[in-house]
């Protein structure tokens, strides 16, 4: 990587308690260059980059000695699932997990059939705030009518800008789950009224009709990843991504892909997109490591399913080739107890929001397939820039002090102890990775250090974003 000078300095001033000093680091930008120096910063913001030795400071400062290793802007995870725990206390231990993983922002997939109510909204907000170790938001589910409608007042009173739409779980398939999907004419208007405050639309891009047929042709007394992938082939994610690119273009509403998973989706994704269409692209580190061979059998069942070695290697080509924007976990506490039994019954889902950042050095980094730039880009720039985290992303003066120091030499087995989450298992259980965070920094505040949440709860923040009034519909 390019070495560089630092970024323009601001003045520095008298320092003072909760200042940070860090040290003997290599700060990695996304646009691929290095500074060798480290950052200095007050109020939880940085105030300065620096090259070399610190400037001289006139008051004590917490001090961060990055021991001459890698320093990445801290992770945001756009893709949280957190299910509730008694006394808000998901929002410890998932947070815990988020720092354990170089994470210090999260945004949860917030959904409620019964509607938005902007005082219980506030009530989780508040709750959140005095548990939480790193920052968070979150994304809106629209999921009927009313709430169709009322996206205006709710970007306005919840203070948010991101909405998540089903194109999957219509009528009794979502039910049991608490979702449900949008037909076209609703997914239309959801489109066009996000458009309208300058938010961005997030989709779930599945075809029920076709799941629903290829699922009836599999056996019932099917148990493997092959019979669950099977169940809803790749032309399920195919069709309906190229329908709602189509649709977003339409109504001129930015467009997010969630969780994409196959070879014909990213092809078809790439013959729809119109020039200049807003439209970005996720997937998830277990499409990247994981094939329908998996050894970690039903504990990786998830919607969309894991694929097969084609798919998984496809995603790996537009990744190197930056055709894929984005890096969410999906992150679900499981239970394994609730893995046991048929495979159709078996609970969805996995934790994954402490693992982002090892799988991706492991399995991107260390073998050459993705540069450190690469990372800091799919993880941090671009989904701060997306959804309007204007204070995250990058290591520079004025953006908050989010940050992790990696060790791409230490390798570790993977441990679901050691994961900090409520979840009791992880998919990569017993297999030994390389490359791991050794230290997580939140707006200026050690977390993490060497495996071990060092921060108090109640840290985090809720980080909001305002509509924009006005904005084409």
């Amino acid at each position: 990587m390019p070495q560089r000078a630092p970024q323009q300095q601001t003045a520095l001033g008298a320092l003072g308690g909760g200042d940070l000093l860090l040290r003997n680091a290599r700060l990695v930008d996304s646009d691929g260059g290095v500074t060798d120096g480290g950052l200095i910063a007050r109020d939880g913001v940085i105030a300065t980059v620096f090259a070399g030795e610190p400037p001289r400071l006139d008051r004590d400062c917490e001090e961060v000695d990055a021991g001459g290793h890698y320093v990445l802007p801290g992770l945001i995870d756009p893709h949280v699932q957190l299910y509730p725990l008694p006394d808000w206390a998901h929002y410890v231990s998932e947070t815990a997990s988020a720092a354990l993983g170089g994470v210090t922002t999260i945004v949860k997939m917030h959904r409620d059939l019964e509607g938005y109510d902007p005082a219980v909204f506030a009530t989780e907000v508040a709750a959140a705030e005095a548990r939480a170790h790193v920052d968070f938001s979150f994304h809106l589910a629209l999921m009927t009518d009313s709430q169709i409608a009322a996206v205006p007042e709710l970007a306005r009173s919840l203070e948010l800008t991101s909405f998540k739409v089903f194109m999957a779980y219509k009528g009794a398939e979502g039910t049991p789950i608490g979702i449900q999907g949008l037909d076209d004419g609703q997914l239309l208007d959801a489109l066009r009224a996000v458009a309208g405050v300058g938010g961005v639309v997030l989709v779930h891009a599945e075809n029920q009709e076709i799941a629903a047929r290829a699922r009836s042709r599999v056996d019932d007394a099917a148990t493997g990843l092959r019979a669950w992938a099977e169940s809803r082939p790749p032309i399920v994610e195919a069709e309906a991504v190229r329908r709602v690119a189509f649709l977003a273009n339409e109504a001129g509403c930015p467009l997010y892909v969630v969780h994409v998973t196959s070879e014909a989706g990213l092809r078809e994704l790439a013959e729809v997109r119109a020039p200049g269409q807003r439209l970005w692209i996720e997937t998830e580190p277990h499409y990247l490591t994981e094939t329908v061979d998996s050894e970690a059998g039903v504990l990786a069942k998830v919607i969309p399913p894991i694929r097969f070695a084609s798919d998984r290697a496809a995603l790996w080509q537009a990744l190197e080739a930056g055709r894929i924007d984005s890096i969410g976990s999906d992150h679900v506490m499981a239970l394994r107890e609730r893995k046991g039994g048929s495979l159709w019954t078996a609970q969805l889902g996995f934790a994954g929001i402490a693992t982002i950042l090892p799988a991706l050095l492991s399995y991107g980094v260390v073998p050459g397939r993705l540069s450190l730039a690469d990372v800091v880009r799919i993880t941090s720039t671009n989904p701060a820039q997306i959804f309007g985290f204007s204070g995250k992303g990058r290591l520079l003066p004025g953006r908050d002090a989010d940050f992790v120091v990696i060790d791409l030499d230490l390798e570790r087995e993977v441990q679901a102890e050691m994961l900090g989450s409520a979840s009791d298992f992880s998919i990569y259980e017993g297999r030994t990775l390389r490359g791991w965070p050794v230290l997580t920094a939140c707006r200026g505040r050690v977390v993490m250090r060497d495996g071990k949440i060092v921060g108090e709860q109640g840290h985090g923040r809720y980080l909001r974003r305002l509509p924009q009034a006005g904005a084409t519909a």
